[in-house]
Order: C-alpha cells, then sequence, then structure tokens
C-alpha cells in the first residue's frame, strides 16, 4: 500500500469518522484536559496529513513506502532521500504556518474583544476587596476576561444571591481559567471551525474543547469549593452567558456539566491518561514519519 493511500485512509478516518465516535464518547469527561489536547492534536495530525499526501501526490517521495522499506537496497529516486524528506518537512511546516495564522487570526479577535471589554470595565465596574469586579445587574451571572490583566467579574446579582461557598465555588472556576491559558485553545479550535466549516473534525472541535475546558475547570473548583458549592453555583449563573472573549461558568453545555457534577465517576486510570497525553503528543508528527520512513 502506497503512503499516500495510508495516508488519505488515516485522513479521512481522523477527519470525518472519528469526530462523532470521539463528541460521544464518555471517558473524555473523566479526562478533559487530556481529551482536550487529543482534539487539538488531531487538528494537527490532519494538517500534517493533509501537507504529506500533497507531496505524494506527485511521481517520487517513497510513492512505495512500504515496498521501499523491504528493498533497502534498491537505487532510490531523486526524490528520495534527505532531499525528498527536506521537501515533506518544508511542506509540512507551510501548512501548519497556515493553520497558526489562522488560529493567530482568531487569538487576536479574542484578544481584541476582551480588551474592549476591560475597557467597558473601567468605566462601569466596581473593584472589590477580593480582587473581582463588580458589576451592576441584577441577574446572577460570573465570568472571567482572560489575557494581560485578567479579571474575574461578578455581577450585583451574583454578589447577593450566591452563598460564600458557591461564590469561592465560582472564584475558583475563573481562577483555573486564568491560570490554564483556556481562551488559547478556546479561540484557536473556533478559528479554525469558522474557516474549516467543511471538516467535521473542526466543527467538532470548536464545540467540544470549550465544554472540556469548563469541565477542567469544574474541577479545580470541585477540589476547592466542592461539589456541592459547584454545581448550585452553575444552576444560579448559567442562564445568563459571557460577553464575546471571556470565559463563564455557565457558558456551554450547562446541563452537560451538571449530570457530570451530580453523577461523578472515578477518575480515567493514571494508564490511560498516560496513553491519552503520548497519543496528543505523537499525532502531528506520525504522518511525516510515514512518508519519511528508512
Amino acid at each position: 500500500m502506497s503512503a499516500l493511500a495510508v495516508l488519505t485512509a488515516l485522513v479521512l478516518a481522523a477527519g470525518w469518522w472519528l469526530p462523532e465516535r470521539l463528541e460521544r464518547a464518555a471517558w473524555t469527561a473523566r479526562a478533559p484536559r487530556a481529551a482536550a489536547a487529543l482534539w487539538c492534536a488531531l487538528l494537527g495530525f490532519c494538517a500534517t496529513a493533509l501537507a504529506m499526501g500533497a507531496h505524494q501526490a506527485p511521481a517520487g517521495h517513497h510513492a512505495t513506502w512500504l515496498a521501499g522499506w523491504l528493498r533497502a537496497g534498491d537505487a532510490a529516486s531523486a526524490d528520495e532521500g534527505w532531499g525528498g524528506h527536506a521537501q515533506a518537512l518544508l511542506l509540512a511546516t507551510a501548512v501548519f504556518a497556515a493553520a497558526a495564522a489562522v488560529m493567530a487570526t482568531g487569538c487576536v479577535r479574542a484578544a481584541r474583544a476582551r480588551a474592549r471589554h476591560r475597557r467597558l470595565l473601567d468605566l462601569i465596574g466596581r473593584p472589590a476587596a477580593d480582587g473581582t469586579v463588580l458589576v451592576d445587574d441584577p441577574r446572577p451571572a460570573a465570568w472571567c476576561v482572560p489575557g494581560r490583566g485578567g479579571r474575574i467579574v461578578l455581577t450585583r446579582g451574583a454578589a447577593e444571591q450566591l452563598t460564600a461557598p458557591q461564590r469561592a465555588a465560582v472564584l475558583a472556576h475563573e481562577r483555573a481559567h486564568l491560570a490554564g491559558r483556556h481562551h488559547l485553545p478556546v479561540a484557536a479550535v473556533g478559528a479554525l471551525g469558522r474557516a474549516l466549516p467543511w471538516l467535521p473534525l473542526a466543527r467538532a472541535a470548536a464545540r467540544r474543547v470549550p465544554v472540556l475546558c469548563e469541565m477542567a475547570a469544574d474541577d479545580a473548583a470541585v477540589r476547592i469549593a466542592g461539589r456541592d458549592a459547584v454545581a448550585h453555583a452553575l444552576c444560579r449563573v448559567a442562564p445568563h452567558p459571557a460577553p464575546e472573549g471571556a470565559l463563564a461558568l455557565g457558558a456551554h453545555e450547562a446541563v452537560e456539566r451538571l449530570r457530570r457534577l451530580t453523577t461523578p465517576q472515578a477518575e480515567l486510570p493514571a494508564a490511560a491518561r498516560i496513553a491519552c497525553w503520548t497519543a496528543a503528543a505523537l499525532l502531528p508528527a506520525l504522518p511525516v514519519l510515514i512518508a519519511c520512513g528508512p
């Protein structure tokens, strides 16, 4: 089987067949950080595989890669060897650069929205003793504005209606967003989802990565404030979405997250988490290894 056929099959599997199954997989809620990394790695895998497939389409560079491995003594064509490897690597780099440009555009767009929001908070917000910013709004809502000068915002309704444990849960959740820089993968996959609407993987990643980041922040809040406090706080603030560019406790799939909080499952075994992180690290490089085998 040629490298082009292998890469085509892998792209079809990762880009079209796998997203629906990974989106429905129950284990992702047990290891949200690892699952979010895997979604991002699959996007990188597809980008590299498409680049390697474009390189394999013309004649040359291991058009029969398996046979080339078995017949190491055969003479290589002009496209083989280090020159062909370098060409493949440069093509993969170019594709990654294009994907990075799309993601950077999404991050810049989100950063501008956050900057506008920070300027608005400077006008209407009131700093509180615990470092949050209070906004005079009777609806209970809370969100954070990531990036330089990151802030946690509470409305007057949230400050008045949340109990002390619920308020601690909200603050822990938003601090986890800021510390984990969750806004970066959320903005990046969102930009790819908008740029590649024809690719099911890009659309699914744009849906699931924000939810998984929220679950990871939920877990951080549970460790500090307890599961009941996080669940009750989520019920309070879920109906009120976050402004553009911000991250909020109730922003994504509140019902799914509430069910996860009220019916907890055992954490994914360490071996499974390590396997997931290892796959996330290796997946983007796999198409290069297939196309540039010995």
